[in-house]
C-alpha cells in the first residue's frame, strides 16, 4: 500500500495515541498548523501544514517555536 500524503508517518501510524491527542490545528493570520499545548496561555508548533513554501521562511512559526494564545489587542 502507498500513501501520498503530506502528514509524517508518525501521524498517521501513531503509537502513542496520548502523546498526539493533545495536538491540535489552529489557524493564524489564515495560516493552519498543528500544535500542542505548553501551558493554558502558550503553545509549541509541531508542524506548518501549508503548500506556500514561503509560509516555511518565516522564524515566528518554525517547529518547536512557541506561540501565545493571547489575543493582540492593536492599537
Amino acid at each position: 500500500m502507498i500513501l501520498y500524503t503530506t502528514m509524517p508517518s508518525e501521524l498517521i501510524f501513531q503509537e502513542n495515541h496520548q502523546s498526539c491527542s493533545k495536538q491540535t490545528i489552529i489557524e493564524v493570520n489564515g495560516l493552519s498548523l498543528l500544535v500542542e499545548p505548553v501551558s493554558h496561555e502558550e503553545c509549541r508548533v509541531i508542524q506548518v501544514l501549508s503548500t506556500n513554501p514561503y509560509d516555511f521562511l518565516n522564524d515566528a512559526i518554525q517547529p518547536g517555536s512557541l506561540l501565545s494564545l493571547k489575543p493582540q489587542i492593536e492599537k
